[in-house]
């Protein structure tokens, strides 16, 4: 298998058969696309979500904390807190475990969440930093939103831009080579896309307007995202590609790694089905928050469609981001 997620076919054979026990307090199961558990209590539910981060050099621990807490608010929930495992290389020095953890702290700060326990040790069975974030949060029994829930003449819509995550990441990663052929300018800007990739307010805001299936879009970025949401659902779609918001920065920094920013990691956008979407759009917009309809659910077959062509959506092999990173380590042993 190649470095990235276990693919789909893989999964469905050798994951979701070991499950272990079929619990009734859970209501909603693990199953593909469907980033979060949901179990019952009572009036509430208990909402968890579990991510590591791998692909990402600097800013990891705050990256960790966004990306677990995104999948909590892609079901109507508020994330309350987070329990956090690091493992961290053998000659690890102290200084790197207190960058981490001032990382993760100010996440969570920002979010309002508490840290609520976790692991650390150094081993050598890693040869850099991996840190798991397990996310837990709450919502009312009946407004929590799973990503089956997308049904055909939904509005399929995206907040804020493509490729957030994933360009931040590169451009702070790999700002020598990039440097050569893009200016100190841009290189700044995309750097300062990690302070939007938090997605919380746009997941509990389309919740309140009706929104009746949700993804956090990140590894796979946009073409992962949509695919999973359409084969949890058990629906097609049609997206218009010309309505896929991508900022000037991304496209360069894609362009320089000659990547798809379809493909590109890219937490802090929210993909959301809703049968009314505009009034999506308007409580996203109440919250300064920016959206656009860029498709609509269907019966059947997944297409993102263009002027002059029309393909069929398929999950990516690997997230963008790892080919970029082959590519920049290439350059860098030249």
């Amino acid at each position: 298998m190649k470095i990235g997620k276990v693919p789909p076919e893989i999964l469905k054979s050798s994951v979701y058969p070991y499950l272990g026990s079929m619990r009734k307090e859970v209501l909603v199961h693990s199953g593909f696309g469907e980033d979060c558990s949901i179990i019952d209590f009572g009036e509430n539910v208990a909402v968890a979500s579990t991510d590591p981060i791998t692909g990402a050099n600097k800013n990891s621990g705050y990256l960790s904390v966004f990306i677990s807490c995104n999948d909590i608010a892609a079901c109507g929930a508020n994330p309350l807190g987070i329990l956090v495992t690091l493992l961290l290389p053998a000659g690890a020095d102290e200084l790197m475990l207190k960058d981490l953890m001032e990382g993760i702290h100010d996440a969570s700060r920002q979010i309002g969440i508490e840290i609520l326990g976790g692991h650390s040790e150094i081993t050598d069975a890693v040869i850099k930093p991996v840190i798991s974030v397990t996310a837990l949060g709450i919502a009312k029994k009946n407004e929590y939103v799973t990503s089956s829930g997308a049904r055909p003449g939904d509005d399929v819509i995206v907040t804020k831009a493509l490729g957030l995550e994933g360009t931040s990441i590169l451009a702070s990663d790999y700002e020598d080579i990039l440097k050569a052929e893009l200016s100190p300018e841009l290189l700044h800007k995309a750097q300062s896309f990690i302070k939007k990739i938090g997605a919380v307010e746009d997941g509990l805001a389309a919740a309140k307007a009706g929104a009746s299936a949700m993804h956090d879009i990140t590894e796979g970025g946009f073409l992962g995202a949509v695919y999973e949401i359409a084969e949890a659902s058990g629906v097609g779609v049609r997206i218009i590609k010309e309505k896929l918001p991508i900022l000037p920065e991304t496209r360069a920094i894609c362009d320089f790694f000659r990547i798809d920013p379809l493909g590109l990691i890219s937490s802090g956008s929210m993909l959301i089905c809703a049968p009314k979407g505009d009034e999506v759009l308007k409580a996203l917009a109440a919250n300064g928050i920016d959206a656009s309809i860029i498709g609509k659910v269907t019966k059947k077959d997944k297409l993102l469609i263009s002027e002059d062509d029309c393909i069929a959506i398929t999950p990516p092999e690997r997230d963008e981001l790892y080919v970029a990173s082959e590519r920049a380590e290439k350059r860098k042993n030249i």
